[in-house]
């Protein structure tokens, strides 16, 4: 069984300090829905596609392409989830508008709930799309991200008061996954330094993304597409463009140990990408806030390199 994450945009009403695609508040390209559903059917007939999650940027933005997707994968007998900020509910009415649709193809929606985001979507938009969720019977959750569980700075502080709050005017416990900040993009240049110090070089290699449970580099049970095209596992990292080579192409010839930065991260994780940019001017810091701190400054340096391979959000 395998995943296909779509980028509808990245877009998004928000430019949270910890988005690790660095997306933006100004109008950016929106994925072909035709191209889209071409790439959903294909995983369907031959790599057992299981699951499709829609996301951004913030796919609220775009309504009708979200659900369009969402009916789509659902005809295929396809598991939907849908990664949103609520930044359209600012109506009961509107929150019905946008979530009725999704929840009659019964796709589950996944909230984005710490305070990272309370900067640009008020959490009680969250509540309300939450009501109307339970009013129409829907499948949702939360994520939240912290910066440093253990040292519990404000902001991490601050979300769990978001959180507990929520619980409380709700009447029960929430279903939430608590997760780390995962510093590429924007949180690698400004959050990374808040917790780097003292963190030293990561030296483990790279055999999965931690973003997703199914996201190993030597399979294609996560795949993740953008407005571009491009295929990748959701870090920049491009191993195709459906654009121009077909997906099933793409799926035969797929190979982690011959791809030129997949094999260095399975061989000798983020430092060995570390050291090709070193050799272009790139200099090693002494500490990193995790593997894909050291990861996301080294593909910078590697881009002219590796143009095709690397491509900025």
């Amino acid at each position: 069984m395998s995943t296909l994450k779509i980028h509808l945009t990245y877009q998004c009403t928000g430019a949270c300090d910890h988005c690790r695609f660095a997306c933006q508040q100004t109008p950016r390209e929106v994925i072909d829905g035709d191209l889209a559903l071409d790439c959903i059917r294909t995983l369907k007939k031959i790599h057992a596609l299981d699951t499709v999650v829609l996301l951004g940027g913030e796919p609220g933005l775009f309504p009708q392409v979200t659900w369009r997707l969402a009916s789509g994968a659902r005809e295929l007998d396809t598991t939907v989830r849908v990664e949103t900020n609520a930044s359209w509910a600012v109506s009961a009415a509107a929150a019905r508008q946008f979530l009725e649709p999704l929840c009659r193809e019964h796709a589950h929606v996944c909230f984005s709930l710490d305070a990272f985001h309370e900067r640009f979507i008020p959490p009680e938009r969250v509540e309300q799309a939450v009501k109307v969720c339970d009013e129409l019977g829907g499948s949702y959750s939360f994520e939240a991200a912290y910066l440093d569980r253990k040292a519990r700075p404000a902001v991490d502080v601050r979300t769990d008061e978001i959180i507990a709050g929520l619980e409380a005017r709700a009447g029960h416990a929430l279903k939430v996954y608590r997760g780390p900040v995962i510093f590429c993009g924007r949180a690698a240049e400004r959050l990374a330094p808040l917790v780097a110090k003292g963190r030293g070089v990561p030296g483990e290699t790279c055999q999965a993304v931690p973003w997703w449970a199914k996201g190993h580099l030597r399979t294609l049970d996560l795949i993740t597409l953008d407005p571009r095209g491009d295929l990748s596992k959701g870090c920049g990292i491009v191993f195709g463009n459906v654009r121009q080579t077909p997906l099933e192409e793409v799926l035969k010839t797929y190979d982690a140990e011959k791809h030129p930065i997949f094999s260095v991260l399975l061989e000798s994780g983020p430092l060995g990408l570390a050291r090709q940019a070193e050799a272009l001017g790139y200099r090693p810091k002494d500490d990193y806030a995790d593997r894909c701190h050291l990861c996301e400054e080294a593909r910078a340096v590697l881009q002219a390199k590796y143009p095709e391979y690397l491509i900025p959000y």
